[in-house]
């Protein structure tokens, strides 16, 4: 298969998840940084984990050792202009996604990881955090439906395996009806509560 067709599924979706991110955002009140989110984080320290985030993903991507991805990215990251260094971050990782050998395994800090479950990871990442900077900012929640349908799609067979890496909080409530939509799923599974 031709590099640049095998690349365009997960570059679209990454891209596609950013950009939800960014939309969400960009839609914050000045004075709800501040706010308190489902994350247990303020929206500003959810967007500052979603930016080092993307940097982490970036360098990792590029061959970095788990060690030097993560060098440097317990400072702040967004500066004084969060959504321009959301907005870097967010192309930095995409640009990364799309030029990066999918074929060799990421050193990440948990163990070595496939090209395809850092995908999952990292558009898990942008959309479950940019709910989270939603509901904290007390903007509207409602998720881009494509991509969403496309993530939960993803990541549905690997959802345990994702949470037994330590992320996304305590897992599905087992409570939504069997009609639930695509993000309800998704949000439940790591553990919002929608």
């Amino acid at each position: 298969m031709d590099r640049e067709v095998a690349n365009l599924v997960p570059v679209k979706l990454i891209a596609s998840a950013g950009a939800e991110l960014l939309r969400i955002v960009s839609a914050v009140p000045s004075g709800a940084w501040s706010n308190n989110t489902p994350a247990d984080l303020t929206v500003r320290e959810v967007a500052d984990h979603v930016a080092a985030g993307n940097i982490f993903a970036t360098r990792l991507l590029a061959g970095a050792s788990a060690a030097d991805s993560v060098a440097g990215l317990d400072s702040d990251q967004l500066g004084d202009d969060p959504i321009a260094a959301l907005t870097t971050s967010c192309e930095a990782q995409q640009h990364a996604f799309a030029t990066a050998d999918q074929t060799i395994p990421l050193h990440h800090p948990s163990g070595d990881i496939t090209y395809d479950t850092f995908v999952r990871f990292r558009a898990g990442d942008l959309v479950v955090h940019a709910w989270d900077i939603a509901i904290g900012a007390g903007v509207d929640p409602t998720l881009d439906s494509a991509v969403v349908t496309a993530l939960w799609t993803i990541v549905e067979p690997h959802v345990e395996s994702m949470r037994a890496m330590g992320a996304y909080g305590p897992g599905a409530s087992g409570t939504l009806p069997p009609d639930a939509s695509a993000q309800s799923l998704l949000l439940d599974a790591f553990g919002r509560r929608p």
